[in-house]
């Protein structure tokens, strides 16, 4: 990437945790090996055991992390949205092949970082390192709830907490959002079965709180999903 294209990327990589710690000479370092590319939905961005050369930050579209059963059966490990990366850990831990599949569920816009590259400016800046351990703690924790929300709350309560969490923080009541993921692939990263996911759908637009069909969500009674949602937190703190 040439380096005059930094100051159109720089103001989405700096809401990332991962890059708002980096100085504007790192970043710039950063971003001269960098590529954008872009994908339509369907379309395989990295396959298992590829070689593990570059980590990935979604500009913009969302990805799917997924890996494939030895009979065919595809589990999906989470989805990827517009900023925030993916294969990260595998810089960290110097692995030298992915060990997942990942796949745009939209069309997608992504830019892939040389992992060498971003290894290197964190060994040569000691006090770089543990701000960057800071922020990797705080993204545990995000990963440690979704343990915890699949092992402790029931599956009207998953379905809740997450269209709380992907919806936009300033969505009013009756306003709508678009949402790219499938409910088949909803099911799979909740835990639940299609049908079962359908069922609690249908009970929510019937209790008035929200609606999902067409590629979109309406929130109909924000402040009841908020409260729902609350509980749910208070049932896992």
């Amino acid at each position: 990437m040439e380096v005059k294209q930094l100051s159109n990327l720089e103001p989405i990589l700096r809401q990332n945790p991962l890059f708002r710690i980096l100085s504007d000479k790192q970043l710039n370092q950063m971003l001269r090996g960098s590529k954008v590319s872009y994908y339509k939905k369907g379309r395989p961005i990295i396959s298992q055991g590829q070689p593990a050369r570059n980590f990935f930050f979604v500009l913009k579209g969302q990805v799917k992390l997924h890996l494939i059963s030895s009979d065919g059966n595809e589990k999906i490990i989470k989805f990827v949205n517009s900023n925030d990366t993916f294969a990260e850990a595998l810089m960290f831990l110097q692995k030298k092949f992915y060990p997942i599949n990942a796949s745009a569920t939209a069309e997608s816009r992504v830019l892939s970082i040389p992992s060498q590259t971003f290894y290197n400016l964190l060994k040569d800046d000691s006090e770089l390192c543990l701000r960057m351990l800071g922020n990797i703690c705080l993204k545990m924790r995000g990963h440690i709830n979704e343990i915890e929300m699949l092992t402790i709350l029931d599956a009207s309560q998953r379905v809740a907490r997450f269209i709380y969490n992907v919806m936009p923080a300033d969505l009013k009541d009756h306003d709508s959002f678009p949402i790219a993921i499938t409910k088949k692939c909803i099911a799979e990263k909740l835990s639940i079965r299609p049908e079962t996911l359908s069922r609690i759908l249908k009970k929510f637009e019937e209790q008035d709180v929200f609606s999902f069909g067409n590629g979109a969500v309406v929130i109909h009674n924000r402040k009841k999903l908020s409260e729902i949602n609350l509980e749910q937190c208070q049932s896992i703190a």
